[in-house]
Protein backbone atom coordinates (compact mmCIF):
# COMPACT_ATOMS: atom_id res chain seq x y z
CA UNK A 1 0.00 0.00 0.00
CA UNK A 2 1.10 3.01 -1.06
CA UNK A 3 2.23 5.62 2.30
CA UNK A 4 0.30 8.45 0.93
CA UNK A 5 -2.92 6.21 0.48
CA UNK A 6 -2.48 4.70 4.28
CA UNK A 7 -1.83 8.30 5.60
CA UNK A 8 -5.19 9.49 4.39
CA UNK A 9 -6.90 6.59 5.57
CA UNK A 10 -5.86 6.69 8.87
CA UNK A 11 -6.67 10.39 9.21
CA UNK A 12 -8.02 11.66 11.98
CA UNK A 13 -11.11 14.00 12.03
CA UNK A 14 -9.43 16.91 12.28
CA UNK A 15 -8.26 16.69 8.11
CA UNK A 16 -10.02 18.95 6.16
CA UNK A 17 -9.27 19.04 2.20
CA UNK A 18 -6.81 17.81 1.25
CA UNK A 19 -3.74 20.76 0.61
CA UNK A 20 -5.62 20.96 -3.06
CA UNK A 21 -8.70 21.69 -1.51
CA UNK A 22 -7.16 24.37 0.65
CA UNK A 23 -4.55 25.83 -1.26
CA UNK A 24 -7.69 26.26 -4.24
CA UNK A 25 -10.17 28.18 -0.95
CA UNK A 26 -6.99 30.33 -0.63
CA UNK A 27 -5.93 31.17 -3.84
CA UNK A 28 -9.99 31.83 -4.77
CA UNK A 29 -10.08 34.26 -1.67
CA UNK A 30 -7.14 36.04 -2.63
CA UNK A 31 -8.33 36.74 -5.91
CA UNK A 32 -11.07 38.33 -4.58
CA UNK A 33 -9.35 40.56 -1.44
CA UNK A 34 -10.15 44.97 -1.91
CA UNK A 35 -7.20 46.20 -2.20
CA UNK A 36 -6.53 47.06 1.44
CA UNK A 37 -7.29 43.97 2.41
CA UNK A 38 -4.93 42.51 0.01
CA UNK A 39 -2.25 44.67 0.96
CA UNK A 40 -3.01 43.97 4.56
CA UNK A 41 -2.45 40.42 3.78
CA UNK A 42 0.39 40.21 2.02
CA UNK A 43 2.09 42.73 5.18
CA UNK A 44 1.26 39.93 7.88
CA UNK A 45 2.20 36.55 5.63
CA UNK A 46 5.10 38.01 3.39
CA UNK A 47 3.42 35.33 1.28
CA UNK A 48 0.42 33.88 -0.82
CA UNK A 49 -2.10 32.72 1.52
CA UNK A 50 -2.37 29.77 -0.25
CA UNK A 51 1.43 29.48 1.47
CA UNK A 52 0.11 29.43 4.38
CA UNK A 53 -3.02 27.18 3.69
CA UNK A 54 -2.06 24.02 5.56
CA UNK A 55 -0.42 25.12 7.92
CA UNK A 56 -3.06 24.27 11.17
CA UNK A 57 -2.51 20.87 10.28
CA UNK A 58 1.00 21.40 9.85
CA UNK A 59 1.22 22.07 13.88
CA UNK A 60 -1.45 20.00 14.93
CA UNK A 61 0.50 17.64 16.94
CA UNK A 62 2.76 20.23 18.45
CA UNK A 63 -0.42 22.05 19.18
CA UNK A 64 -3.09 19.31 20.03
CA UNK A 65 -5.49 22.23 22.13
CA UNK A 66 -6.34 23.06 18.24
CA UNK A 67 -7.42 19.75 17.10
CA UNK A 68 -11.10 20.33 18.15
CA UNK A 69 -11.35 23.62 16.45
CA UNK A 70 -11.01 22.14 12.86
CA UNK A 71 -14.53 20.79 12.65
CA UNK A 72 -17.84 20.49 14.71
CA UNK A 73 -19.86 17.66 15.22
CA UNK A 74 -24.08 18.54 14.61
CA UNK A 75 -25.57 15.44 13.73
CA UNK A 76 -27.08 14.96 10.35
CA UNK A 77 -30.47 14.31 11.10
CA UNK A 78 -30.21 17.74 13.45
CA UNK A 79 -32.81 20.42 12.88
CA UNK A 80 -31.22 23.47 12.71
CA UNK A 81 -30.81 25.25 16.23
CA UNK A 82 -27.62 27.47 17.50
CA UNK A 83 -24.17 25.41 16.35
CA UNK A 84 -23.14 26.76 20.03
CA UNK A 85 -25.20 23.64 20.93
CA UNK A 86 -22.83 21.56 19.46
CA UNK A 87 -19.53 22.83 20.63
CA UNK A 88 -17.40 21.40 23.28
CA UNK A 89 -15.80 24.19 25.56
CA UNK A 90 -12.73 22.75 23.79
CA UNK A 91 -13.77 24.72 20.93
CA UNK A 92 -15.44 24.18 17.65
CA UNK A 93 -14.98 25.51 13.87
CA UNK A 94 -17.57 28.07 13.86
CA UNK A 95 -16.59 29.14 17.24
CA UNK A 96 -13.04 29.93 16.59
CA UNK A 97 -13.70 31.85 13.34
CA UNK A 98 -15.93 33.94 14.85
CA UNK A 99 -12.66 34.70 17.64
CA UNK A 100 -10.40 35.06 15.20
CA UNK A 101 -12.23 37.44 13.26
CA UNK A 102 -12.34 39.74 16.36
CA UNK A 103 -8.51 38.80 16.77
CA UNK A 104 -8.04 40.42 13.77
CA UNK A 105 -9.88 43.60 14.29
CA UNK A 106 -8.58 43.79 17.86
CA UNK A 107 -5.13 42.80 18.74
CA UNK A 108 -2.38 45.08 18.49
CA UNK A 109 -0.12 42.21 18.62
CA UNK A 110 1.31 41.76 15.61
CA UNK A 111 2.54 37.92 15.72
CA UNK A 112 -1.18 37.11 17.63
CA UNK A 113 -2.66 38.79 14.29
CA UNK A 114 -0.60 36.59 12.09
CA UNK A 115 -1.30 33.17 13.74
CA UNK A 116 -5.08 34.38 13.81
CA UNK A 117 -4.39 34.70 10.21
CA UNK A 118 -2.83 31.38 9.46
CA UNK A 119 -5.81 29.92 11.27
CA UNK A 120 -8.65 31.92 9.88
CA UNK A 121 -7.54 30.76 6.16
CA UNK A 122 -7.25 27.15 7.51
CA UNK A 123 -10.83 27.01 8.86
CA UNK A 124 -12.77 28.57 6.47
CA UNK A 125 -11.95 25.63 4.51
CA UNK A 126 -12.40 23.30 7.35
CA UNK A 127 -15.76 24.36 7.48
CA UNK A 128 -17.15 24.08 4.06
CA UNK A 129 -15.69 20.29 3.85
CA UNK A 130 -19.05 19.09 4.95
CA UNK A 131 -17.70 16.40 6.92
CA UNK A 132 -16.39 18.87 9.42
CA UNK A 133 -19.65 19.82 9.81
CA UNK A 134 -21.84 17.06 9.46
CA UNK A 135 -21.64 14.38 11.36
CA UNK A 136 -23.30 10.41 11.48
CA UNK A 137 -21.93 9.58 14.88
CA UNK A 138 -18.87 8.25 12.62
CA UNK A 139 -16.04 10.98 13.64
CA UNK A 140 -17.25 12.63 10.03
CA UNK A 141 -16.95 10.10 8.13
CA UNK A 142 -13.68 8.49 9.03
CA UNK A 143 -15.48 5.07 10.73
CA UNK A 144 -16.96 4.35 7.47
CA UNK A 145 -15.65 2.36 5.25
CA UNK A 146 -15.56 2.38 1.51
CA UNK A 147 -13.78 1.26 -1.73
CA UNK A 148 -13.33 4.39 -3.72
CA UNK A 149 -12.08 3.00 -7.64
CA UNK A 150 -10.96 -0.06 -6.55
CA UNK A 151 -8.65 1.36 -3.46
CA UNK A 152 -9.42 1.10 0.17
CA UNK A 153 -10.29 4.26 1.91
CA UNK A 154 -12.87 6.01 4.51
CA UNK A 155 -15.46 8.29 3.89
CA UNK A 156 -14.18 11.61 5.43
CA UNK A 157 -10.78 10.90 3.43
CA UNK A 158 -12.41 10.60 0.02
CA UNK A 159 -14.00 13.71 1.10
CA UNK A 160 -10.42 15.51 1.83
CA UNK A 161 -8.64 14.47 -1.53
CA UNK A 162 -10.33 11.39 -3.05
CA UNK A 163 -13.27 13.08 -5.13
CA UNK A 164 -10.50 16.36 -5.64
CA UNK A 165 -8.02 14.01 -7.40
CA UNK A 166 -10.90 12.44 -9.82
CA UNK A 167 -12.30 16.00 -10.58
CA UNK A 168 -8.94 17.92 -11.34
CA UNK A 169 -5.42 16.74 -11.34
CA UNK A 170 -4.41 20.09 -11.86
CA UNK A 171 -4.59 23.15 -9.17
CA UNK A 172 -4.37 26.17 -11.76
CA UNK A 173 -7.40 24.38 -14.13
CA UNK A 174 -9.55 23.92 -11.10
CA UNK A 175 -9.48 27.58 -10.06
CA UNK A 176 -9.95 28.59 -13.44
CA UNK A 177 -12.72 26.35 -13.43
CA UNK A 178 -14.10 27.88 -10.43
CA UNK A 179 -14.21 30.94 -11.92
CA UNK A 180 -17.41 32.55 -10.79
CA UNK A 181 -19.69 36.13 -11.90
CA UNK A 182 -19.48 38.98 -10.02
CA UNK A 183 -23.58 38.45 -9.13
CA UNK A 184 -23.10 34.95 -7.93
CA UNK A 185 -19.89 35.96 -5.88
CA UNK A 186 -21.99 38.28 -4.23
CA UNK A 187 -24.96 36.19 -3.58
CA UNK A 188 -22.87 33.47 -2.60
CA UNK A 189 -21.23 36.15 -0.01
CA UNK A 190 -24.35 36.61 1.77
CA UNK A 191 -25.08 34.90 5.43
CA UNK A 192 -23.16 35.01 8.55
CA UNK A 193 -20.44 32.00 10.00
CA UNK A 194 -23.88 30.51 11.78
CA UNK A 195 -25.69 30.29 8.38
CA UNK A 196 -22.83 28.76 6.35
CA UNK A 197 -21.95 26.05 9.11
CA UNK A 198 -25.68 24.77 8.61
CA UNK A 199 -25.37 24.59 4.80
CA UNK A 200 -22.49 22.41 5.05
CA UNK A 201 -23.90 20.67 7.52
CA UNK A 202 -27.20 20.00 5.06
CA UNK A 203 -24.54 18.93 2.20
CA UNK A 204 -23.34 16.33 4.48
CA UNK A 205 -27.01 15.11 5.00
CA UNK A 206 -28.15 15.29 1.53
CA UNK A 207 -25.50 14.54 -0.46
CA UNK A 208 -22.17 13.10 1.09
CA UNK A 209 -24.25 10.29 3.13
CA UNK A 210 -27.18 10.04 0.78
CA UNK A 211 -25.40 8.41 -1.81
CA UNK A 212 -22.88 6.31 0.06
CA UNK A 213 -22.24 2.93 -0.54
CA UNK A 214 -19.39 -0.09 0.04
CA UNK A 215 -18.39 0.37 -3.46
CA UNK A 216 -18.12 3.86 -4.85
CA UNK A 217 -16.61 5.40 -8.46
CA UNK A 218 -17.81 7.39 -11.22
CA UNK A 219 -21.51 7.11 -9.76
CA UNK A 220 -20.53 8.86 -6.28
CA UNK A 221 -18.08 11.05 -8.33
CA UNK A 222 -20.98 12.30 -10.27
CA UNK A 223 -23.07 12.82 -7.55
CA UNK A 224 -20.85 14.59 -5.02
CA UNK A 225 -18.52 16.85 -7.55
CA UNK A 226 -21.03 19.52 -8.01
CA UNK A 227 -21.09 19.68 -4.44
CA UNK A 228 -17.51 19.92 -3.81
CA UNK A 229 -16.87 22.21 -6.35
CA UNK A 230 -19.35 24.71 -4.47
CA UNK A 231 -18.33 24.13 -1.62
CA UNK A 232 -14.90 24.83 -2.74
CA UNK A 233 -16.14 28.14 -4.46
CA UNK A 234 -17.98 29.31 -0.98
CA UNK A 235 -15.44 28.87 1.29
CA UNK A 236 -13.33 30.64 -1.00
CA UNK A 237 -15.63 33.76 -1.84
CA UNK A 238 -16.46 34.01 1.96
CA UNK A 239 -13.57 33.89 3.23
CA UNK A 240 -12.80 36.93 1.16
CA UNK A 241 -15.65 38.59 2.47
CA UNK A 242 -14.24 37.80 6.12
CA UNK A 243 -11.32 39.22 5.22
CA UNK A 244 -12.84 42.18 3.37
CA UNK A 245 -14.50 43.61 5.96
CA UNK A 246 -11.74 42.77 9.04
CA UNK A 247 -9.11 44.26 6.90
CA UNK A 248 -9.99 46.35 3.86
CA UNK A 249 -12.67 48.63 5.65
Amino acid sequence: MKPILLLLMIAPLTFGWGPVGHHTVARIAENNLNPKARAAVRELLGVPMADVAVWADEIRSQRRETGPWHYINIPVDSPRATSATFCPKEGCVSAKITELVATLKTSANRDERVEALKFLIHFVGDMHQPLHSGDKHDRGGNDVKAVFFGEDWNLHSIWDSGLLKHIDTSEDHLLRSLKLSRGKRNRMAQGTVEDWVWEAHDVARDVVYKNVTAQLGDEYLKASAPSVRLQLQRGGVRLAKLLNETLGN
